[in-house]
């Protein structure tokens, strides 16, 4: 994350978000083509162009439904997760991300300014990040930070105070 030097991170959450469900939905795809090569031989209903189709559409879909809903279960686990970090960290139940904001900020990648009682300084920064090791994986980073205002440092020792006892 591009923080300031002089921002203070308060939380991080890194989870794997696993994989996508395109890329799914053609290797799933692939294998119905397959399975229909197969079932045809036995199957002459299947030798035509429209139930071939249709079977290997409704095949790979069922079987990237589940890549689906984690993905989704994923991305409001990490929104409520945020949010019940941001009312203890704001004292404002009102101050809330919802999932279509939190993957709008992970396409992105742009910085949220949060408020404490009225002033600046929280930031919150979710984006992917490439793993270094060799599989290569992406997983989403969210942090959030404090970071000191433009009133000077017994401000930001305010504010950081505020942020971290309440």
């Amino acid at each position: 994350m591009e923080n300031a030097p002089d921002a203070v991170e308060i939380v991080r959450w890194m989870r794997k978000p696993g994989d996508k469900p395109i890329i799914k939905f053609v290797t799933f795809s692939i294998l119905a083509v397959i399975l229909w090569l197969i079932l045809m031989i036995f199957m002459p209903a299947l030798r035509n162009a429209v139930p071939a189709s249709i079977f290997i559409a409704v095949f790979a879909a069922i079987l990237t439904i589940p890549t689906v809903v984690a993905q989704r279960n994923l991305v409001r686990g990490l929104a409520k997760r945020i949010n019940d970090t941001l009312t203890e960290l704001t004292g404002s139940p009102d101050d809330k991300i919802s999932t279509k904001q939190l993957r709008k900020l992970i396409k992105s990648g742009e910085q949220l300014p949060l408020l404490i009682n009225g002033v600046p300084g929280l930031r919150l920064h979710v984006k992917r990040v490439a793993s270094a090791k060799e599989d290569g994986s992406e997983k989403l980073l969210a942090v959030i930070t404090v970071a000191p205002v433009s009133s000077g440092t017994a401000s930001f020792d305010r504010l950081l105070e505020a942020a971290l006892y309440g």
